[in-house]
């Protein structure tokens, strides 16, 4: 029997939670069906003593440490485990369709296939959502997985790869096919929420270094930083539906403190004054907003998502 590991990186613990529960529910027991013996790993990128186990039956945890110091190195880790096939999955991306993922595994019948790509990136095969053959990964050479640029010298010019992208380009050369499901299809069955974590991480170190006002700064600089923190409100409505717990707390307990708070977000948003910029957001925000609803037409529950939006835009 061929073994599928599904693993993901994890931060922070409410995130995960809801991560875990859609991923057991939808992509172990259909995976299973193709008579795979199919285990989730966890990879713990910090705060490992606060991932109750109790939360995650039928999980295996990975702590960071050395030869795994963070996420990139837990990338190439995994490809030395126990296992045939590999599943990456990002920590905020939810594939909806457990039958529908399980479906491309028959892809790996033509041989020089050596993975789909669920979910692309500017069109192109990515690591969000990567099923792979481990073997054909496993001969590259180290690291495999890893982000990195090539020819700093003549930077900007330079070439910035992203994680996986040099497999992807190495694999190809050697007449290998990534199978690259189109953004149309992938969004039809999976719900993607971006930087949620990144922007959690941001603040807490940030802050932690340099002090409020400086990550206050960097929120008006960085209008990604807004979506990813609309993002972290739409899973905290899920995350409190479902768990009746504070998601993205702050050290005091407050929801979203640990992200932005509602009143925060709203704040943030009123000094917008891009038009072009608050279009850009409004439509993200819809995205998002979507996304979140059949999340929640999953579970069975219906979420109260405050408007954040300034008046003169087109609420959500």
């Amino acid at each position: 029997m061929s073994r599928l590991l599904i693993a993901s990186p994890h931060r922070y613990p409410d995130l995960a939670r809801l991560w875990h529960r859609f991923a057991t529910r939808e992509l172990v027991p259909s995976f299973a069906a193709l008579h795979l013996d199919v285990q989730v790993n966890i990879f713990c990128d910090a705060n490992a003593e606060q991932f109750d186990p109790q939360h995650f039956p039928n999980v295996r945890f990975t702590r960071s440490g050395p030869g795994m110091r963070d996420f990139m190195e837990f990338y190439d880790a995994t490809l030395q485990a126990p296992c045939d096939f590999l599943l990456f999955l990002d920590a905020d991306t939810f594939i909806l369709d457990g039958d529908w993922a399980s479906s491309y595994f028959s892809s790996f019948d033509e041989p020089r296939v050596v993975a789909v790509s669920l979910v692309p990136r500017d069109g192109v095969p990515a690591i969000f959502a990567l099923l792979c053959r481990v073997e054909s990964y496993r001969a590259l050479a180290p690291p495999v997985l890893a982000c990195r640029y090539e020819f700093p010298e003549i930077w900007p010019r330079g070439v910035n790869l992203q994680p996986g992208d040099f497999a992807a380009r190495e694999l190809a050369r050697a007449g290998k096919i990534i199978v690259n499901i189109g953004e149309e299809e992938s969004s039809r069955y999976i719900a993607n929420f971006r930087s949620t974590t990144g922007l959690r991480s941001s603040r807490e170190q940030t802050t932690l270094a340099a002090g409020n006002s400086v990550f206050w700064r960097m929120v008006g600089m960085f209008p990604e930083y807004l979506s990813a923190a609309y993002d972290n409100l739409l899973l905290g409505c899920l995350y409190e539906s479902v768990y009746h717990q504070p998601f993205a707390p702050d050290s005091a307990g407050a929801a979203l403190g640990g992200s932005l708070t509602v009143v925060e977000l709203r704040q943030a948003l009123n000094e917008v004054h891009d038009a072009g910029q608050l279009d850009s957001l409004r439509r993200g925000f819809r995205q998002s907003h979507d996304n979140i609803l059949r999340l929640a037409r999953r579970e069975g529950v219906e979420l109260a998502i405050p408007s954040v939006l300034p008046e003169a835009s087109t609420a959500l």
